[in-house]
């Protein structure tokens, strides 16, 4: 049966460009990118270029020229005309804008920051040997920084202040005594006010109404107005994602991360209403956002495509306009004849969100290795991950979780070891650390070891 997911099965070769190699995924977005980015810099900048040049030039001029190159691309790519005193929002500001942002949102807004709170007080991790009691330790501590970017929308339409919550409410529970925002201002030089209640809400100690790419360099570098920051964090497009890839080094990052996705594998026991309404509640984010269904047995998958194209015609017009051209593009339905195929599939893409629709989960969480976050059930969908639930929704996309995790309070904090022996353990030791020195041809090593033997 056709419907707008694309028809698939397990051994279909169309199925291989959403497996394995996330280094090419990601490649194929900055190719994307790149053939639209040239004419939009030959607008903005009056001269064609690459991404990577503009990033490039946007870094040394924000090193050489601090403030005055921020405030330049501020006007060039936002449109806002800024002096550099103005690129700091201020307390009275922030108290304005969230004494008008409505009663019901600022109740939601302390719920997100009370639930995510309290999940992300259970991630920090724990020290041991810190009080020297013991002979080996290990002592964490929070970064001394950090910068989280929030997008908001061409033209501030969509600021996801979500985000203010999900990706500083982690690095204030792990203890960094700086936390900076970032976001993109309007024409105006405005933030919308729900991002700036959200900061409140966090405790976030400044904002800026910076976006794009100046904004990840005004982190990376430091200005007289913005000064660096240790961990730069935080969600954007394809723009910010390669700044942040130019940023690393200088600054940590959080990862790199790419268009939103979510992977569903159901069996003929899921909802098919719940399914096509959260496989399009991702498509509705981006025109890049993928969506995937790994239907398992008899029933589920032509029922899914019938409302799939059901809710679609019934979303608003901007969103449906999105959410069409994401499904038509990276849609897929895989009939799996049984769930271990699911399984490996899911496993070979690696979603960002995973959720499991099945009659026992419990029998399937233990083969699931890779995914940002699992959503088990009909009542765990996406959408409350990316709101309330308390696990940040920042998480690795493009197969990136292979081998990143999402932010977490261990993102901002960094691990010193702990050595404190006494002579009976080091003596223990000695001997062994000995040869292997002298192994390695170290012999002032050897020395520094035998001296404390009497050698």
């Amino acid at each position: 049966m056709s419907g707008p997911l694309l028809d698939l099965t397990p051994s279909d070769p169309r199925l291989a460009g959403i497996l394995g190699d996330s280094h090419r995924r990601f490649q194929t977005l900055v190719d994307e990118a790149q053939a639209k980015a040239s004419a939009f810099y030959a607008k903005t900048l009056g001269r064609p270029a690459t991404i990577e040049q503009v990033i490039d030039e946007i870094f040394a001029a924000v090193e050489r020229d601090g403030d005055a190159a921020v405030v330049r691309y501020v006007q060039a790519f936002d449109g806002a005309a800024l002096p550099p005193e103005r690129l700091r929002v201020t307390a009275a500001e922030i108290d304005a804008a969230t004494a008008r942002t409505p009663a019901p949102i600022r109740a939601a807004i302390d719920q997100a920051v009370a639930q995510v709170g309290a999940y992300q007080r259970r991630l920090l991790p724990r020290g041991f040997g810190e009080s020297l009691d013991e002979p080996l330790g290990v002592r964490w501590l929070p970064v001394d920084s950090a910068g989280a970017y929030v997008p908001g929308g061409a033209g501030g339409t969509l600021p996801l202040f979500s985000s203010v919550i999900m990706n500083l409410v982690p690095a204030k529970v792990a203890g960094v005594p700086r936390t900076v925002l970032v976001t993109p201002p309007r024409r105006d030089g405005s933030i919308a006010d729900e991002v700036l209640a959200a900061a409140k809400a966090v405790g976030v100690d400044e904002v800026y109404r910076i976006g794009g790419i100046p904004a990840i360099a005004a982190l990376a570098v430091g200005t007289p107005s913005c000064p660096q920051v240790d961990t730069i964090v935080g969600p954007g497009n394809i723009f910010v994602t390669l700044a942040k890839r130019r940023a690393y080094g200088r600054v940590n990052l959080d990862m790199l991360a790419g268009p939103s996705e979510v992977l569903v594998i159901a069996d003929a026991s899921a909802d098919p209403r719940f399914i096509a309404a959260d496989l399009l509640s991702q498509a509705e984010h981006d025109v890049l956002a993928m969506c995937i269904l790994l239907a398992v047995g008899e029933g589920i998958a032509d029922r899914v495509q019938d409302e799939v194209a059901r809710q679609l015609a019934a979303l608003p017009d901007e969103r449906r306009r999105v959410a069409t051209e994401s499904v038509a593009r990276f849609g897929r339905l895989v009939r799996c004849p049984d769930l271990p195929s699911a399984i490996r599939i899911s496993n070979q893409v690696a979603p960002e969100h995973l959720e499991l629709l099945v009659a026992d989960p419990r029998a399937v969480l233990p083969a699931i290795r890779n995914a940002g976050a699992v959503f088990v059930g009909p009542w765990s969908p996406e959408p409350v991950g990316d709101y309330i639930a308390g696990p940040s929704h920042t998480l690795p996309t493009g197969g990136g979780a292979r081998r990143w995790s999402g932010i977490g309070t261990d993102t901002f904090m960094k691990r010193s070891s702990i050595i404190n022996l006494d002579q009976a353990a080091f003596r223990s030791m000695a001997e062994a650390a000995m040869v292997m020195a002298r192994a390695e041809g170290l012999e002032a090593h050897a020395r520094s070891i035998a001296v404390r033997l009497g050698g």
